[in-house]
């Protein structure tokens, strides 16, 4: 068996597009339009996005229960 060698704390664990879109439950498109409307922070690498798992577990509750959002899961 091989162990997963420690992970560094000094390295933010981060999430992809469709990684956050899961958490979140809404779709990739609905995350994309949040960072337009600065409402989520990301980073573009190369071709990808990728998101803080901190950041897109922290915008979770803000969506569930009584939040007004449109189809596409943004705010209104």
């Amino acid at each position: 068996m091989t162990s997963t060698p420690p992970r560094d704390p000094r390295i933010p664990d981060l999430v992809s597009l469709q990684e956050a879109a899961d958490i979140l439950g809404i779709s990739k498109q609905a995350v994309h339009k949040r960072v337009e409307a600065a409402q989520l922070v990301g980073a573009r690498v190369g071709n990808a996005w990728v998101f803080r798992r901190s950041v897109i577990e922290a915008a979770r509750p803000a969506q569930s229960g009584g939040t007004d959002e449109n189809s596409e899961g943004v705010r209104q």
